[in-house]
């Protein structure tokens, strides 16, 4: 909660999220799948979540797009888990968010091409932390309404 506060405060936009659990009232997820998994068009849930991917957080800011994954602490597992999605899987994110902005009114990330992406890791600010890798953020939660940026963001 601490994260969507102190980004609205900044000026940012809140598109998706989903909390620890799944369960979230005021943002629908974006679920970025992969076509190859998800292309037969099965009733079969389970086999469409192979692979699938759903930040904790997405957010605009001009062209900036936000994508965020939270946890008390760093984590390099989120770290990957971003570093996969914004190159690897990076045609899947655009598509995911084309349908998104489609089915959820959000017209505001379009065109996707346009966006800046900007993958942040986000914990606490007492928390150990190797240097920020090139082209990601961190975002250092100090308390309930305030944090700061490191790497990319801070100069943006």
């Amino acid at each position: 909660m601490a994260m969507r506060e102190y980004l609205k405060s900044e000026g940012w936009i809140l598109v998706a999220g989903e909390y620890p659990g799944g369960s979230d009232h005021e943002l629908y997820p974006l679920n970025v799948v992969d076509p190859s998994v998800a292309r037969d068009n099965s009733p079969d849930p389970r086999r469409h979540s192979l692979r699938e991917i759903i930040p904790d957080l997405v957010a605009l800011r001009g062209r900036d797009l936000f994508i965020g994954e939270a946890k008390v602490g760093y984590s390099e597992k989120d770290r990957d888990k971003l570093d996969d999605l914004v190159n690897t899987r990076r045609l899947d994110l655009l598509g995911a968010l084309r349908t998104f902005a489609r089915e959820r009114n959000v017209p505001a990330v379009l065109p996707v091409e346009s966006l800046v992406l900007r993958p942040t890791l986000v914990f606490r600010e007492t928390s150990e932390a190797p240097k920020v890798p090139a082209g990601f953020s961190y975002l250092r939660i100090q308390n309930m309404k305030q944090g700061y940026f490191e790497g990319a963001l801070c100069q943006s």
